[in-house]
């Protein structure tokens, strides 16, 4: 033993000998070739002090309290869609030949040529002070349109481009404050206020609107502004939205028994989705609509009441108006939805889709009445859209997209079989943004005219059955930007006879190309024109004699 540990004390001595000498060698010998030498320490410490002023951070300024974003945007246009409507001048939404004198009374013929150039700004303010660490943030959203050369020095929203222009003409968009309880508003906001009610499950303040249109219900069921309360949660559990929407009010008993008490039409949702994979999201949703103003309440306050028996304000949107007096009642929604890859981000296949059934039931509050007692509402809609990314940039795509919804061969019966959306409270309430059409619906790059086939997806109660197929590719990568498309649609029941005529469903096919521009960012001008082949769905309407067609041209600018 003792032997052992002698030679193991040897080696010991032996090794650590060894390992202080290669030390010593290696700290004096020079650097290979091409390796600097190593810095002395008072060498090392000249060097510090430079590097240190480099990136010292603590002289940057605080985050500003104070945020500005700009949104701005112009639009000429050349159309044979030419529209009369009873209330605004220069203003037209709802579908083309809706009927004379009805709504926007678009009609396509002979000497309907017109040619117009609208302007919208939209400034968003945000407030985000230091002393709330924060936990909160106010936003204010305003919105100036006009069309050229229309009205001035007069009050009055939507008008203001004439000469002198001193128009009294800001739109409230939106106020409101947003709380964030657990400082990351991903996470958990809350706003409270005037704010964007969208059928998507994000928050849309904080959350890009190319997302937006293309998640959840993709603002086919909802698409507004709105004043209520809003809770929005992002974390391990997944992804939920919760909101209460006042809609409307009114004193329906008032003129009759003096009874001033307001009755309302309020709005419930809850949604709820959950991150299956990266990128891939499914949820679910559950609303729950409740209508006591007896169809009293307003659209556009004094002038286009709202409700399900409101016919000014399904001519302006394109919804059916049910055949009933004085209706008090309720709609419950129930869907699903999924969007996986949308933004291209895990691999070149992207694809997104919704499904949403509605079921409720109004009923007559009118003492005397000779239309329907009651009227029951069963409707459903469907979406699915897929996407390839085959080029180097996320615009060189082709796409191809469904739209479904039940249809009712009668919509003024005591039973509505089509989607019910909340184009029976707003104008519009609901606005699908997502289907890169221009004539079969809206061109939704728009200010003040907002016109096509089928501006709800219930298209008057009748139905919709749409594909549309597109291409686009870069020619100069994330510059120059060329898209093709086209579109089909019909209705899913025959319309109803008009003139002794019975309509046909096939509504149209259209083709379109556009042509944008990104010559600074988030700058772009673009061209774009389209030609629709009017079909069966309009015989016997003496509004469209012609196919309908139009030219763009768009300056766009956000701005912060």
């Amino acid at each position: 033993m003792a032997s052992f540990l002698k030679h193991g004390i040897r080696l010991g001595l032996a090794l650590g000998t060894t390992t202080l000498a290669a030390t010593a060698s290696a700290q004096t010998r020079p650097a290979p070739p091409g390796v600097p030498e190593p810095l002395s320490a008072e060498a090392d410490g000249a060097h510090y002090a430079p590097w240190k002023e480099a990136h010292d951070r603590e002289a940057d300024p605080e985050p500003p309290e104070f945020q500005f974003i700009s949104y701005f945007f112009t639009r000429g246009t050349v159309t044979n869609q030419l529209a009369d409507p009873s209330g605004l001048r220069g203003v037209s939404l709802g579908p083309i030949a809706v009927g004379e004198g009805a709504g926007s009374s678009t009609r396509v013929g002979k000497e309907s040529t017109n040619y117009y150039i609208e302007q919208r700004w939209i400034p968003v303010l945000a407030y985000k002070p230091h002393f709330v660490d924060g936990y909160a943030a106010l936003r204010a959203q305003f919105e100036i349109d006009f069309t050229w050369g229309l009205a001035a020095n007069t009050i009055q929203n939507n008008q203001g481009g004439g000469f002198n222009a001193d128009q009294v003409n800001i739109q409230t968009k939106n106020i409101n404050v947003a709380l964030y309880p657990t400082q990351k508003p991903r996470a958990l906001s809350i706003l409270v206020g005037t704010q964007p009610v969208y059928d998507t499950i994000y928050d849309p303040t904080i959350t890009s609107l190319f997302d937006v249109v293309q998640t959840g219900y993709k603002l086919s069921f909802m698409g507004t502004d709105a004043t209520g309360l809003s809770a929005y949660f992002n974390d391990f559990y997944g992804i939920g939205k919760v909101s209460f929407i006042p809609m409307g009010a009114a004193q329906p008993d008032k003129a009759l028994t003096g009874d001033a008490r307001f009755s309302h039409v309020y709005l419930f949702t809850a949604d709820y989705a959950y991150p299956v994979m990266p990128g891939t999201v499914v949820g679910a949703t559950y609303w729950h609509l409740e209508d006591r103003t007896k169809g009293s309440g307003y659209a556009f306050e004094g002038l286009v009441p709202s409700g399900p028996s409101s016919g000014a304000l399904s001519a302006y949107t394109g919804t059916a108006p049910f055949a009933i007096d004085k209706p008090s009642g309720h709609v419950e929604y129930v869907g699903a939805h999924f969007h996986h890859n949308i933004n291209f981000h895990t691999g070149p296949f992207a694809a997104s889709g919704f499904t949403m059934a509605n079921f409720g039931k109004f009923e007559s509050q009118a003492e005397e009445t000779q239309r329907n007692r009651e009227v029951k509402v069963r409707g459903v809609a469907a979406n699915a859209e897929l996407q390839y990314n085959y080029g180097k940039t996320v615009d060189d795509r082709v796409t191809l997209e469904g739209m479904f919804s039940s249809g009712d061969s009668d919509p003024t019966d005591d039973t509505y079989s089509s989607p019910f959306t909340m184009n029976y409270y707003g104008i519009p309430g609901a606005v699908w943004f997502n289907h890169k059409t221009l004539l079969i619906f809206p061109f939704t790059s728009t200010v003040s005219n907002y016109t096509g086939a089928v501006t709800d997806i219930s298209n008057r109660g009748y139905g919709l059955v749409s594909g549309i197929a597109t291409g686009s590719y870069d020619i100069i990568p994330s510059k120059l930007n060329v898209k093709l498309g086209g579109a089909y649609a019909q209705s899913m029941a025959k319309p109803l006879e008009r003139n002794g005529l019975q309509p046909g469903r096939i509504i149209g096919a259209e083709v379109n190309a556009e042509v944008k521009y990104h010559f600074r960012y988030l700058m772009t001008v673009g061209l774009h024109g389209g030609y629709m082949f009017r079909g069966s769905f309009y015989d016997g309407n003496p509004q469209i004699t012609k196919n309908p067609w139009a030219g763009f041209a768009t300056f766009t600018w956000y701005g912060f």
